[in-house]
């Protein structure tokens, strides 16, 4: 008897310390969809042919809602570039996030910002602005980029530029699908 109980008490106690747990499963981050779209899933060709005063970059939605945790690009030179995250689905658009990033030449590099959320059936854009060099990337294999573009959580839907200033800061409006410019990025955290 006092055996039956010892196993019905060791089976009430592993099957109670098994439970599943009701902390919330927090999903991996989404770091460089730009930079893993057109050097890792699209074949391109690409030079740092380029200079002079734009701000440049891509329209894109998410499939779920999250935040972007951080703001990066990869430019041939090294310096500093202003990457700007924008909300693209209002007019005139808005600045939700901003920052200066200090890399060295063609190296990708991120900082950390304060978090912007980002909700699901809303456009987004992120840009970077440089007076500097940039890349020139165009497909290999086709006339024109496959926009739209998925990568995890991240539909890029297309590229724009303008060219500008600094001050006062313009969003990009003129579309292209034969080139991309310039390689701004970020991290995203789906909820």
């Amino acid at each position: 008897m006092k055996k039956l109980l010892f196993l019905a008490a060791t089976a009430l106690v592993l099957s109670t310390s098994c439970k599943k747990s009701d902390d919330p499963v927090v999903k991996p981050a989404e770091a460089s969809p730009v930079n893993k779209t057109f050097f890792l899933n699209i074949p391109v060709t690409f030079n740092a042919t380029g200079s002079g005063n734009y701000e440049y970059g891509f329209k894109f939605n998410v499939t779920q809602s999250g935040r972007v945790t951080k703001l990066g690009c990869r430019m041939p030179d090294a310096g500093t570039c202003r990457v700007t995250i924008w909300d693209a689905s209002v007019t005139p658009q808005v600045v939700l996030g901003s920052a200066n990033i200090t890399q060295a030449a063609g190296a990708l590099t991120f900082q950390g910002i304060t978090q912007v959320a980002l909700t699901t059936g809303k456009d987004y854009f992120v840009s970077v602005w440089s007076s500097g060099k940039w890349y020139e990337i165009r497909p290999s294999t086709a006339a024109a980029f496959p926009f739209p573009v998925s990568i995890g959580s991240v539909s890029l839907k297309g590229y724009q530029w303008i060219g500008s200033p600094s001050l006062p800061q313009k969003f990009p409006t003129i579309a292209e699908t034969t080139y991309v410019a310039g390689l701004p990025d970020f991290e995203f955290q789906p909820d």
